[in-house]
């Protein structure tokens, strides 16, 4: 078995972890609590990131770990897994379900494989560097469109973007087609599969929100940067935005300028 199929079987393994209990929660009473900062958390939050530090703590001791909710472990590593257990902890503790699980890994602190699991949906994005986007068993696609006046935009909660972002927001949204709103993560999946075209989020992003992402997004043919058009990964914060194509991407970043 070739060493990335070897991290992808764990990746899968990790969501597989995670789908039973998050599904169970959700059925279930979840309560929401807070952190410090005012942001949402569920103990579901730390059961499914608790389970995912144990496995890949015994496969793989010498990987470093960075998880949103205990922190980082080795993280000078040459291999470190990005960890978000519930990423749209307000969704899922409000019984919405735009909200997945997200598992990254990057090399040398570039993201090389990703997986935006949708548990309750049993839908599955992976990405794996050199070999392709898929969803569950189905090889997928970006959309391939260059033209914003035909483009489908996914929009981040307009709260998430503030100050000088604001009105780079409302000059991207005023020229596209169709306009959703925090679709989350989720969102990136359906870019990758081609049925958005464009996913914008604001400043308020961590590399365990962005990293899963990124393998997916390009490995279906699409784009994905910082607002700037620089490269994300495991040091990357902040605004993001991808696109299903190139040649559309750079549209995107004129107009974010």
């Amino acid at each position: 078995m070739c060493e990335k199929q070897a991290f992808l079987d764990t990746a899968v393994e990790l969501a597989e972890i995670a789908g039973p209990i998050a599904r169970a929660a959700w059925f279930g009473q979840t309560d929401v609590g807070y952190k410090s900062d005012g942001t949402a958390l569920t103990q579901t939050d730390l059961d499914i990131e608790s389970a995912w530090r144990d496995l890949l703590s015994r496969r793989f001791p010498d990987h470093g770990i960075l998880g949103e909710e205990y922190g980082e472990d080795r993280t000078g590593s040459t291999y470190t897994w990005v960890l978000d257990p519930i990423d749209g902890t307000r969704q899922f503790g409000t019984a919405l379900l735009n909200f997945a699980s997200l598992i990254s890994l990057c090399r040398d602190g570039n993201p090389i494989l990703g997986i935006i699991d949708l548990p309750l949906l049993s839908a599955r994005y992976t990405g794996l560097e050199g070999h392709g986007a898929r969803l569950n068993d189905t090889d997928i696609k970006v959309s391939g469109i260059s033209d914003m006046a035909r483009a489908k935009l996914s929009l981040a909660n307009p709260e998430s973007f503030v100050g000088p972002e604001v009105p780079r927001f409302e000059r991207l949204q005023s020229r596209t087609a169709l306009k959703v709103f925090d679709g989350g993560a989720p969102a990136y999946g359906a870019l990758a599969r081609g049925r958005i075209d464009i996913c914008l989020n604001g400043n308020d992003l961590d590399p365990y929100d962005i990293c899963a992402l990124c393998p997916v997004v390009i490995e279906a043919g699409g784009s994905i940067t910082g607002w700037s058009g620089e490269a994300l990964g495991l040091h990357s914060h902040g605004g993001i935005v991808a696109s299903g194509s190139d040649a559309l991407h750079e549209t995107v970043l004129d107009v974010l300028r």
